[in-house]
């Protein structure tokens, strides 16, 4: 019986702790129109050529793209123009993260402020928020490690 119980709250525990997680929809982790995963053709169909290309880092005037085996690993931003489907931009208050996408998965305090990681339920994606000063200063948005 005493097992039972046991077993009973280390599972309600886990369960709990999981909930905790954020889980972000994988079509949710993009900026503007550009996502991870995305092929370099439908980059260049919808923005054309980079203003700037250095091998895979291509630079465009909102954002920065990685293109690696023909797709977009990573795209990223400092530009308050573009923003997340949810409407999550550069310069909106780090407090727009909690109520938009929940508590983060993980947290890095940085000496320059602090970097906030959403995992995508499927596990293949990840958003990143550099927070400096209480407000968001860059967006990541990159397959997953």
């Amino acid at each position: 019986m005493r097992k039972t119980i046991a077993a009973l709250v280390c599972g309600a525990m886990l369960l709990s702790a999981s909930l905790c997680l954020a889980a972000v929809d994988s079509g949710k982790i993009a900026l503007g129109s550009i996502y991870p995963g995305m092929s370099e053709q439908d980059l260049l169909n919808a923005f054309g050529q980079p203003n700037y290309r250095d091998g895979d880092d291509w630079t465009y005037q909102s954002f920065q793209v990685e293109v690696e085996r023909g797709r977009v690993e990573k795209v990223s931003t400092r530009s308050e123009s573009i923003m997340t489907p949810d409407g999550v931009r550069v310069g909106l208050a780090a407090t727009a993260l909690n109520s938009t996408f929940g508590s983060a998965d993980k947290v890095d305090r940085e000496y320059d402020g602090d970097e906030y990681e959403y995992y995508s339920t499927d596990g293949t994606k990840k958003i990143e928020f550099k927070v400096v000063g209480g407000v968001i200063a860059k967006i990541t948005c990159k397959l997953r490690d």
